[in-house]
């Protein structure tokens, strides 16, 4: 075949995964969306002679670029990370690619070895989690959010599990592809027993999950806990014309009548979004802040009431406690103060508690690599009250407790919801429902927002808990442990929406032990790695 035919089916991979991505697309056509990049590095591999030694990253890399593109192009609303992140998916996705194509020739001479492939790419993936750089939006296994018919097995599992799955049934495609070739405009089978085994499989790799997930699905009951009531706030709060944005005690006035429409006694929380707050809160102030008063005053109205908002916090240090985003001020009770995204627990007599956000968003809320472009970060500081990249991160964040019935709550910022294991983990340590509170206006009217949303339903499955969702300007909404959403908002709607949630106890096995598979296929690379560096060393000694 010619080269350029040859980058043409590569680039169907890109296609096929953007067009199966949320909410964009089909999920199912993950099944066979790497087949077309599958079957390219299996040619290039039988003619490697005709090909350069990189040809399969140059080829993958187009490829993922176009999938992250399509699927991924809002984030540069919102940040000027967005126009590198897009890149720098793509360019791990054919550097994956490009390693397995090396490590497959060493170990396998070229001729077997797809194990390798999925190995490598969910440690990568897992690496995504936690790196500088963090972006685990992409994690193939977040595919299959819009149909949770499909996934209550993610209970076990988690979003490794689906990535997993993609390329089990991708590996049966393939052995499909690989037994057709066209003569004269005919398709003509090589080995009908391969392809018959192959489509044997392929089917049968897609049926059994999906099989199992139904079971799950039809057999799932909630445990008989007394419900709570909780109100969702959408404020709808302008974001980008300043001329157009209210002062804070307007926000405070509109919070306050958007929930007298749906808070009565029997309501435990009442949930506002991300950053709803617009002034910077002193944490060792926060009895005396006169917007904290009103609100603790008006859920004082009410038996149960509480109220989560989220802010901007500002908390003083001494020079033990300063870290990375620290920075000087004068005239006040200790040198140094850091800003933090903050989720505020308002309780009736001025009791107030803070939740500190710890999984930031790379370049839009902390610089990456500040220790080697520390500079940067110094005038990223001087430009205002809120800088890009300077919050600070909290590791030791508790629960909040209902008052009247000791619920206990978990409640991730925006981008925290994405983390599986990060959200798994407070559930561990109590949580027994989450309210998810966040600000998707930056990304406007795109699937980013869409997409966030249908995130949801994933950590809903993995925990089997409960979730109320609140966002500045859509989607709010709830989900049931079997990721099924209920009342969503329309986008840049003023809404309230309310719900009877059941706390949840029970620890799902995947609560229990994270991200195995993740963790193991991480172990299983590094070895696989180390044999095939030890085997090309030794290849090389024998040529000599």
């Amino acid at each position: 075949m010619k080269k350029y035919e040859l980058f043409l089916i590569a680039c169907l991979t890109g296609i096929l995964l953007a067009f199966a991505w949320p909410t964009l697309g089909f999920a199912p056509l993950l099944f066979i969306a790497f087949t077309p990049l599958l079957w390219v590095e299996d040619y290039i591999s039988k003619n490697k002679s005709n090909f350069s030694k990189f040809i399969i990253f140059e080829y993958s890399f187009v490829a993922f670029l176009i999938f992250n593109i399509i699927t991924s192009y809002w984030i540069c609303f919102s940040t000027l990370f967005g126009l590198v992140a897009p890149f720098l998916n793509a360019l791990l996705g054919a550097i994956i690619f490009q390693t397995y194509h090396i490590t497959k020739k060493v170990l396998f001479d070229s001729k077997k070895g797809y194990i390798i492939l999925p190995l490598f790419w969910i440690s990568v993936e897992y690496i995504h989690h936690y790196w500088e750089l963090t972006w685990p939006w992409m994690t193939l296994g977040n595919g299959f959010s819009t149909m949770p018919i499909l996934i209550q097995w993610y209970e076990y599992s988690g979003v490794f599990g689906g990535s997993l799955w993609i390329f089990i049934t991708n590996y049966f495609a393939f052995g499909i592809i690989k037994q057709i070739r066209i003569k004269k405009r005919k398709f003509v089978l090589l080995n009908k027993k391969l392809f018959t085994l192959n489509s044997s499989l392929f089917t049968f790799s897609i049926l059994v999950p999906i099989i199992i997930s139904l079971f799950i699905w039809n057999n799932y009951k909630d445990e008989p806990n007394k419900p709570i009531d909780v109100v969702v706030l959408q404020p709808n709060l302008e974001p980008y014309d300043q001329n157009l944005q209210l002062r804070n005690f307007e926000i405070i006035d509109l919070l306050i009548s958007m929930s007298k429409t749906k808070t009565d006694n029997n309501t435990s929380f009442i949930l506002a979004p991300e950053g709803c707050l617009e002034e910077r809160l002193w944490e060792d102030q926060m009895d005396r802040n006169e917007s904290l008063q009103r609100l603790s005053s008006f859920v004082g109205n009410y038996e149960k009431t509480q109220m989560i908002t989220g802010s901007f916090s500002r908390k003083l240090q001494s020079e033990q406690e300063k870290d990375e985003a620290s920075r000087k001020i004068e005239f006040a009770p200790k040198p140094y103060y850091s800003v933090y995204n903050s989720a505020i627990h308002i309780k009736n007599d001025n009791q107030f508690e803070v939740y500190h956000k710890s999984k930031l968003v790379p370049g839009v809320e902390r610089l990456p690599f500040k220790k080697y472009i520390g500079k940067i970060l110094d005038f990223a500081i001087k430009l205002g009250n809120l800088p890009v990249g300077t919050l600070a991160i909290d590791n030791q964040n508790g629960l909040f407790v209902s008052k009247t019935s000791g619920v206990k709550i978990t409640t991730p910022i925006c981008y925290e919801s994405v983390y599986g294991g990060f959200v798994g983990k407070k559930v561990r340590e109590g949580a027994e429902l989450i309210f998810i509170i966040t600000n998707d206006s930056w990304w406007r009217d795109t699937q980013g927002y869409k997409q966030h949303a249908s995130y949801a339903s994933l950590r809903a499955i993995e925990t089997r808990r409960y979730i109320a969702r609140s966002a500045n300007t859509g989607t709010s909404c709830f989900v049931n442990p079997k990721g099924e959403i209920s009342q969503k908002t329309k986008f840049w709607t003023q809404d309230v929406i309310k719900a009877s949630l059941v706390p949840q106890q029970r620890l799902t096995f995947y609560v229990k032990y994270g991200d195995y598979i993740a963790r193991i296929c991480l172990f299983s690379s590094i070895i696989i790695l180390l044999i095939g560096i030890v085997y090309k060393i030794k290849q090389r000694n024998e040529k000599k």
